[in-house]
């Protein structure tokens, strides 16, 4: 949701307290309420709600996921925002961390998550946050793929067509291959590449991105080795995870990454960059490599796999052994049963300590009154920045003056 294309946070905000209110009241005897994406209603549960207990799942803090940013780092962007969209996001961001931390149990999918919540939110240093890995849901994979070390096995990646993923970065490190294949004294041909993904050809990024790629490709004569293959299906992406000798996962301090499970479930490799999500699911050496984000990195494990194609069937094999043992479901559901035991014995320990409030019928009217105002706000700014509204006028102010102009001036 969102207003002109603009606002999302804000709308996703008001959308989550609606559903929560919906939810609290239509299932008011539950003992837990489990939300994620955004904490903002909370206070609202616990408090005037009545909610027995409840549990809040952060993927990643909203506040390190604005446009401008990439994975939480700053871009230059950053520095360049409009003073309106400063403060809206300051507000935002105060909410965020204020709400979060009223939850019984806070977890989060990852221990990279962890620590850039702790960062990004100073409050929460002292609050206990749980960390749950998400489960693989292995339904679309079968157990007993086998490796295989032909001359047609792929070098594949995974992703969406979008920059943050750093897809740049394997077709260079492809480049790398094919000058430490020559060099040697093997003869051996580097395997075909494989560039797939999700892609839409209405995103302005994916559209642009595709073209980067592809003259970058051009640019390093790899055209006749690479073959993109956008929007693929289910069943086209089951057969390159089948067929790959190792899967590629570029992206930079990625907060899990749920591709390399898959590759290393499917019984494939992974070559990752040594930072975020993946640091906690490949084990360096023995289901894959970790490398530095550079094409020499990156270029000579694909080297060693290549040339050393029963390595990477070992790897394969462990991988897929590593994923069922840590990853799988059996091991998210007893994690999930210890955490939500918790949140039903906490959020009674706080009904003990905090009868919950009284919410009269005047709140509803005054949140109400709240997003009409802040919607006004946000559509008066879009309004002058498309130049429909003078700089210094507003709606209040245009209503206003059209109501009490003389009729002779109309």
């Amino acid at each position: 949701p969102n207003i002109l294309g603009k606002a999302t946070a804000l709308c996703s905000t008001l959308r989550m307290v609606f559903l929560a209110h919906k939810a609290a009241n239509a299932f008011a005897d539950a003992d837990v309420f489990v939300l994620d994406v955004l904490p903002t209603p909370i206070p609202l549960l616990i408090h005037w709600w009545n909610a027995a207990g409840v549990l809040f799942y952060c993927h990643f803090p909203d506040k390190l996921l604005t446009r401008d940013t990439v994975n939480g780092e700053p871009t230059d962007a950053t520095n360049q925002r409009f003073f309106l969209f400063t403060w809206y996001r300051q507000v935002l961001d105060y909410l965020e961390e204020s709400t979060m931390g009223f939850s019984d149990v806070l977890v989060v999918n990852s221990k990279f998550t962890q620590s850039n919540v702790v960062n990004a939110f100073k409050s929460l240093a002292s609050k206990p946050i749980r960390v749950l890995y998400p489960a693989l849901d292995t339904s679309n994979f079968d157990e007993n793929h086998k490796l295989t070390s032909s001359s047609g096995t792929p070098i594949v990646s995974l992703n969406r067509f979008e920059r943050k993923k750093n897809i740049e970065l394997l077709l260079q490190a492809y480049a790398e291959l094919q000058d430490n294949l020559s060099s040697s004294n093997t003869q051996q041909l580097p395997p075909p590449l494989v560039i797939a993904g999700g892609y839409d050809p209405e995103n302005v990024e994916n559209v642009e991105y595709m073209g980067e790629l592809r003259q970058l490709a051009k640019e390093l004569k790899l055209e006749e080795c690479i073959k993109f293959c956008p929007s693929i299906s289910d069943e086209e992406r089951s057969t390159l995870f089948e067929t790959a000798l190792c899967i590629v996962y570029t992206p930079h301090l990625e907060h899990f990454g749920i591709v390399p499970l898959e590759a290393m479930y499917a019984g494939r490799p992974v070559v990752a960059v040594k930072s975020g999500g993946p640091m906690e699911t490949v084990v360096h050496g023995k289901t894959g490599f970790l490398c530095e984000p550079t094409p020499r990195a990156f270029g000579q494990a694909l080297y060693e796999l290549t040339t050393n194609p029963k390595r990477a069937q070992e790897m394969g094999k462990t991988g897929h052994n590593h994923v069922e043992e840590k990853f799988g479901v059996p091991a998210f559901q007893k994690q999930w049963g210890i955490l939500v035991e918790e949140t039903v014995q906490e959020g009674r320990k706080r009904l003990e300590r905090e009868p919950p409030y009284l919410l009269s019928d005047g709140f509803y009217y005054l949140f109400e009154a709240m997003a009409v105002l802040l919607g006004t706000i946000l559509l008066t700014w879009f309004l002058q920045k498309l130049g429909i509204l003078e700089p210094n006028t507003t709606i209040w102010g245009t209503v206003k003056r059209a109501l009490i102009m003389p009729r002779d001036e109309l």
